[in-house]
Order: C-alpha cells, then sequence, then structure tokens
C-alpha cells in the first residue's frame, strides 16, 4: 500500500514566524510552490498559502491598506492549525483527511518534518494509478462565474458567498463565451494593492450596430479581466479522467470547466481526491 512519503513533495521550503509577507511571496515565485510550511528549526508553528496571502491582503480594513507587505509578519497570515501525517500514512486516508478538512496539502511529520502532500501530488498520482472513468463521471456540476468587469473585490465575495476558490470568467453576460479562470491563489500574487485604479474607455452605438464612439474615459478599480489566467482550458465530458488530470498538471491548473456548447460542470482536483480517497480504501 502506497504511503504518504511515497507521493510527498521534498524538501519543504520554510519561513519562520517573523518574516515578512514578502519574503514568503519571493519563495513562493522563486521555487514554484503554493505553500510554505512556519516553523522554527524542526518545531512546526503553522503552514501560509497563496490563498492565505490573497484573502488577508484583500481585506478592505485600513489597517492592512496602509501596510506595506514587507511589514506584515507571516505569522499574522498563517494558518496555525496545521494537519498532518505519518510518513506510511495510506494514501487513501490522506486523500479522506483532505476533503474532510477542506485543504490542499498535508505535512508529512515525524520528529521533524518531511516534507508535504499536496493536491498536485494527488493528481500525479491519479495518473500513474489509472482510473477507467470518463470526466462526466466525476465532474462537479457547480460552477460560479463572473463578469471580465467585475471588480476584484466583487470577485473575492462572490467566491466567499458561494464556498469556492476558483471561478470562470464569462466575456459578458451569461451566455456569451468563457475566457479565463481566477483562483484565490491569482488574487493573492497578481496585484498587493486591490485599490489599483486604471483608465476605462467608455463607448457607445449611436445606432444598433453602428460604429462605436469614445464616449470619455473614468477610473476603475481593477477588474477580472486583469487577473485571469488565459487561455481557458476545457474539457470534453466523454474524455478519460486521466488524460484531462493530465492536461490539469500540463497547466498547473487545480480545475477544468467541462464545456460541450455550455458550461456543464468542472473536472477538478477534489474530483480525483474524492475518487481517490474511494477507490483505494
Amino acid at each position: 500500500m502506497t504511503g504518504a512519503s511515497e507521493i510527498m513533495s521534498a524538501p519543504v521550503y520554510a519561513v519562520s514566524p517573523k518574516d515578512n509577507v514578502a519574503r514568503a511571496r519571493n519563495l513562493m515565485l522563486r521555487y514554484g510552490v503554493s505553500r510554505l510550511v512556519v516553523a522554527e528549526g524542526d518545531d512546526l508553528k503553522g503552514i501560509v498559502t497563496k490563498k492565505d496571502i490573497g484573502k488577508r491582503l484583500s481585506q478592505a480594513e485600513p489597517q492592512w491598506r496602509r501596510r506595506p507587505i514587507d511589514q506584515i509578519p507571516v505569522d499574522i497570515v498563517a494558518t496555525h492549525k496545521v494537519i498532518t501525517a505519518k510518513p506510511d500514512a495510506p494514501v487513501h486516508d490522506v486523500a479522506s483527511t483532505m476533503l474532510s478538512h477542506g485543504i490542499s496539502g498535508i505535512v508529512v511529520y515525524d520528529k521533524g518534518i518531511l516534507g508535504i502532500v499536496t493536491k498536485h501530488d494527488m493528481v500525479k498520482y491519479f495518473t500513474l494509478v489509472g482510473c477507467p472513468l470518463r470526466v462526466g463521471d466525476m465532474m462537479s456540476e457547480k460552477v460560479v462565474t463572473v463578469s471580465r468587469h467585475h471588480t476584484i473585490n466583487s470577485v473575492i465575495e462572490i467566491m466567499e458567498e458561494n464556498g469556492v476558490d476558483r471561478v470562470i470568467v464569462r466575456n459578458g453576460g451569461p451566455l456569451t463565451a468563457y475566457v479565463g479562470m481566477i483562483t484565490l491563489d491569482d488574487l493573492g500574487f497578481a496585484s498587493m494593492d486591490f485599490r489599483d485604479v486604471k483608465p476605462i474607455k467608455e463607448a457607445h452605438r449611436a445606432v444598433r450596430a453602428g460604429p462605436k464612439k469614445l464616449r470619455g474615459v473614468r477610473e476603475a478599480m481593477m477588474v477580472a479581466e486583469d487577473v485571469m489566467s488565459v487561455p481557458l482550458v476545457s474539457v470534453d465530458k466523454n474524455a478519460m479522467a486521466v488524460e484531462a488530470a493530465k492536461t490539469m498538471l500540463e497547466h498547473n491548473y487545480d480545475m477544468l470547466p467541462v464545456i460541450d456548447g455550455e458550461l456543464l460542470g468542472e473536472f477538478s482536483v477534489e474530483s480525483i481526491i474524492r475518487w481517490l480517497s474511494e477507490a483505494l480504501e
């Protein structure tokens, strides 16, 4: 039976509680990781993710707005209750723990920090063990969309209201083309000041189907199209789940929208982890 230590990522990149958020962000960018352990030696103090940074720095309270990220200690934005696993913990147990706690990474710990099992480690394992199911058999039908003109704060509010950490961006109304995807990870790293504004050109047509004429320019907050990941990579419901998982790894995505003329659902990391927790038990 495959254990956590056989699929974990190592070494684990760490920061101390007193390090600032700017250092944590730079380490994540340098090493291409989305989470760091917070530790003092082998003493595990917490974990900090891109999502933690995005959530906290998007808050509207003035005390956050006034503090540069090089003056905010990691300890303030980190999660301190860390879920750990033993090196020999079966993969299906690790998957079940991820689902039950709603987390995307588990530190492998035994008298010290050995590694971390991330959601992408689970996707890699899924492609190796194989699965006979198709995307349509595993997809979730709940997909949240936003307009490309939604402000960043609006996107965050929509995520919180729907209990999701990613949205699909549509190019206008609900029935128009889908053009990108935004995750909380994106929001944590696209801009560290969500009050940024930019000039928006407003145009109108004097008559229907006539030429557009510039009406004016106004200042607007950063919007969804400024931070979305493009191009939007989608998958067909009849595709094999393993092949879809390989596409997710190739693009470093947590989810692929399932589109067949219309948006049907999403094939996600959670779909894969749920299958691993049940099929391998």
